[in-house]
Order: structure tokens, then sequence, then C-alpha cells
């Protein structure tokens, strides 16, 4: 993978995560609320859901670039050991 498509597909996923992390947010917030809950106890849920949602999201688009980056330095191995 070269150089250009490794960060832009570490961007787009990290833009993607991060709307399902607030989609997720408003979920759990929002059955919290249907389920009778309190509003300041929906919107703690929806707070702690938003945070661990995006430190998964972080996490991931961490691990992402670095699995491609290690491609293309395996790839560049590749290349200077073949004749």
């Amino acid at each position: 993978m070269n150089r250009p498509i490794a960060s832009e597909a570490c961007e787009a996923v990290g833009e993607l995560g991060r709307r399902f992390a607030a989609a997720g947010a408003l979920a759990v917030a929002l059955v919290s609320l249907l389920a009778h809950a309190p509003l300041s106890l929906a919107c703690g849920r929806g707070c702690v859901t938003l945070v661990v949602l995006l430190a998964a999201q972080q996490l991931g688009t961490f691990a992402l670039r670095l699995a491609c980056e290690c491609d293309q330095a395996l790839e560049q191995t590749r290349k200077d050991v073949s004749p």
C-alpha cells in the first residue's frame, strides 16, 4: 500500500469511527431516556459511551496506521532482497 492511500484510508476510518461513536452515544442516551432515566443520568451514560467509543476509534486507527507502516516496510524489504 503506498503512502497516500494508507494515510487516506486511516483518515477515512478515523472519520467513520468518530461518526459511529457519536451515533452510539446518541443511541445510548436516547434509550436511557426511553427507559425513564433522569436526564442527567442519560447524558452521563451518553458521555461515557462517547468517550469509550472515541478511545476505541483512536486505538483502531492507530492499529491500522501501524499495520500500513509495517506493510510498507515489509514490501520495501522484499524489493531490496529480491534480485
